[in-house]
């Protein structure tokens, strides 16, 4: 039900109450456009659907059941669109109606949301007449630009729907873009058997939704075949394009024999985007395995992502390549894991399969698409990583896994995942079964450590939509009924150098020259010395390790030696400052840099303060910093 603006939790948080969401097992909720940038509250929402942002704009929106929201950045309800229930039968069409049919009102499931950003529009497709869709005006929802009647999107709560935006065959539309949909066959109505699929849609007003490439027998759509498709239930669990590639990631039987057992796996299904016939249709088991055995067989969640230094280095992979990280459940216990594969070893395994069918060895696979016939051998003298299929061994599945160790396990079930990297380190976010977000930093492709566990709605799982703001400050996820944006740091409630490392967060670090929790580009010289800037992993803070002379007469000036681990190379000159309760400023002198410390200059004798009555010392407490800034480090 519909609700006003209310506010819970503390700071980096805040909440807003709306419909209920539905969850479909596809991307629903879409991030592209910065929502904050200030740390905020978080911002739930009684939910359990989709979500959009727009960049130009700042706006956000969401579908839910029979309900769409646009919202300002700061989550207040702005306009509401009421999509249903509304009068249909499965046994419908928009256009026609079988004369016994009997239409009743019907929820209409948000299926698919998402943003054209070259025709600066919003798409929205229901569960309603077949799953059609809607472009709508970005600045006001409640304006239909144009209702396209073509059915593009799953027809019932449950069947999943993913769907993305990426480029396409040639001339499919002016920008090149298409929009690739993976749709789980219902069976409820005979019109169902009309939709591929996985297919590339026009996204050309006048060919909207339209096939992107079709001929006489091929076209951008590919059928599970009449034999198999109300047994061989294929759920589509994620999308994504990378390097001319656009891949769905996919839960499906191990066999699609009647008589074999049930048994369900991972497999990737990759398309070439210049492919106008879908030859390339290409499909691969993923496997995630733990040290001890346990095969996850099941992907419940993932994220395409760039990594952080020291991850690339551990995949052999740059900075600016693709990463999949996914999150798998095993079929007999409450246990996930995480697996992660970088796309340089997706696309080199593709290879490989492609490599063996086209040197006529073994089957060609996937009988619930087409008869499964024995490979054929072809005279092609080389298959690159960019290979985009012929009219022959089409389409393939190949037998040979992606496969990968996993780097985190868990008891409670993981649901969502998204991840960002920072300095050189690879940050992933995990949202569980029990209404939990786990932060975790990767060390390597085989390591990683959780640093932080929040509860963000305990009882209600995190539903597997879960995106980052364009700066990757702000984190956006959903439980069943709300919709939260979570501040993903916050640097400054550690105090000390101390804190600040033990903390273990990889986006907080210890700013040695101006004595600060900080993120490292807000750490002046921290590009130019490794030691201005400290990191978890360094351990270490600067720390004064010796003071020669500890103790001196009153009446005795002298030099003191101070060997100090991790100091900085400042350009600045440092001073000493020698403070005492009993004054209320602290005396400077000079100091003098060292390799391994510094050396500074007791104050003047006449300068001290006196000795109490009755007592026979006093302390003093010395620091080490510029003239004009904090101070770097202390005894």
């Amino acid at each position: 039900m519909y609700g006003g603006a209310m506010v819970e939790g503390g700071k980096g948080s805040a909440s807003i109450a709306m419909e209920r969401f539905q969850r479909t097992g596809t991307a629903l909720l879409i991030l592209i456009s910065v929502l904050c940038a200030q740390p905020q509250a978080n911002h739930n929402v009684p939910s359990k659907g989709s979500n959009a942002t727009d960049l130009s704009s700042r706006l956000v929106y969401v579908g839910a059941v029979n309900k769409l929201y646009q919202i300002s950045n700061e989550l207040n309800i702005l306009t509401v669109v009421t999509t249903g229930p509304q009068n249909d039968s499965y046994q419908c069409t928009i256009l026609e109606c079988p004369g016994g049919a009997v239409k009743t009102p019907m929820d209409n499931v948000n299926k698919m949301l998402l943003i054209d950003s070259n025709a600066k529009n919003l798409i929205v497709c229901g569960s309603l007449f077949q799953g059609i869709c809607h472009i709508r005006n970005l600045h006001n929802i409640s304006i239909v630009e144009q209702e396209v009647l073509e059915a593009v999107v799953a027809n019932t709560a449950n069947a999943s729907t993913v769907a993305f935006i990426a480029p396409g065959p040639p001339l499919a539309s002016a920008e090149n873009n298409v929009l690739y949909v993976a749709v789980t066959f219902t069976g409820n109505s005979p019109y169902r058997s009309e939709i591929p699929a996985v297919s590339s849609r026009s996204l050309a007003r006048d060919r909207l939704f339209q096939l992107a490439a079709s001929a006489v027998t091929t076209g951008t759509r590919l059928f599970v075949n009449n034999y198999a498709r109300e047994t061989y239930i294929i759920n589509y669990v994620y999308g994504f394009s990378s390097e001319r590639f656009s891949y769905f990631l996919t839960t499906q039987y191990k066999s699609s024999s009647h008589y074999a057992s049930k048994e369900r796996i991972t497999k990737l299904v990759r398309i070439c985007q210049d492919d106008s016939h879908y030859h390339s249709y290409t499909e691969i088991p993923v496997d995630c395995t733990s040290k001890d055995g346990t095969k996850f067989k099941t992907v419940s969640a993932a994220y395409v992502g760039k990594p952080g230094h020291e991850l690339a280095q551990s995949l052999e992979i740059t900075t600016n390549d693709d990463v999949l990280f996914a999150v798998f459940d095993a079929p007999t216990a409450n246990k996930s894991a995480l697996c992660v594969y970088s796309l340089k070893a997706i696309r080199k395994k593709f290879m490989h399969n492609i490599k063996k069918c086209y040197n006529g060895e073994g089957l060609r696979g996937l009988d619930y698409i087409s008869q499964n016939m024995p490979c054929i051998a072809t005279k092609l003298q080389t298959i690159g990583e960019d290979f985009c299929g012929l009219d022959v061994n089409s389409p393939l599945g190949g037998e040979q896994a992606v496969a990968s160790l996993a780097v985190i396990l868990s008891e409670e079930r993981m649901t969502s995942v998204a991840v960002t990297a920072t300095s050189n380190f690879t940050v992933v976010f995990i949202g569980t079964e029990t209404g939990q977000l786990k932060k975790i930093v990767m060390e390597s492709s085989t390591s990683a450590m959780q640093y932080a566990m929040m509860n963000v709605d305990l009882g209600s799982p995190i539903q597997p939509d879960m995106y980052l703001d364009p700066e990757h400050d702000d984190l956006y996820l959903m439980s069943l009924y709300k919709l939260f944006k979570i501040r993903i740091y916050d640097c400054s409630v550690y105090t000390t150098c101390h804190a600040c490392l033990s903390a273990k967060d990889p986006f907080c670090g210890w700013c040695s020259l101006e004595n600060k929790c900080s993120r490292r580009y807000e750490c002046q010289d921290s590009s130019k010395d490794p030691l201005s800037w400290l990191s978890y992993k360094s351990g270490k803070c600067t720390t004064i390790t010796s003071v020669t002379p500890h103790q001196l007469q009153r009446t005795t000036a002298r030099t003191l030696e101070l060997i100090i681990e991790n100091l900085p190379n400042l350009k600045e000159p440092l001073v000493c400052a020698f403070t005492f309760a009993s004054m209320e400023k602290p005396i400077i002198t000079n100091a003098t840099k060292k390799r391994n410390g510094v050396n500074c200059t007791t104050p003047r004798t006449d300068l001290l303060p006196q000795i109490g009555y009755g007592e026979n010392h006093f302390n003093a407490t010395l620091s080490i910093k510029t003239s004009q800034g904090p101070d770097i480090v202390s005894t």
